[in-house]
């Protein structure tokens, strides 16, 4: 599916974690602060777990096997 540490950006990529139930980590200027499963897909943002993280502020990386 996705390789460890591959850089989610589309919605397609969102909505294959999403489906597949595989961990996304979530970076703020090379600095890690969160990681779990994407619950939803905004036009703006991505939520993991119940917190919403915007896309032009934040990284989101593939952690299949976490």
């Amino acid at each position: 599916m996705y390789e460890f540490g591959a850089t989610l950006k589309d919605n397609r990529h969102f909505h294959d974690h999403m489906n597949a139930k595989v961990p996304v980590e979530v970076y703020q200027q090379d600095v890690p602060v969160d990681i779990g499963l994407v619950t939803g897909i905004h036009d703006s943002f991505i939520e993991i777990g119940h917190s919403l993280y915007h896309r032009g502020r934040y990284v989101f990386l593939s952690r299949p096997g976490y």
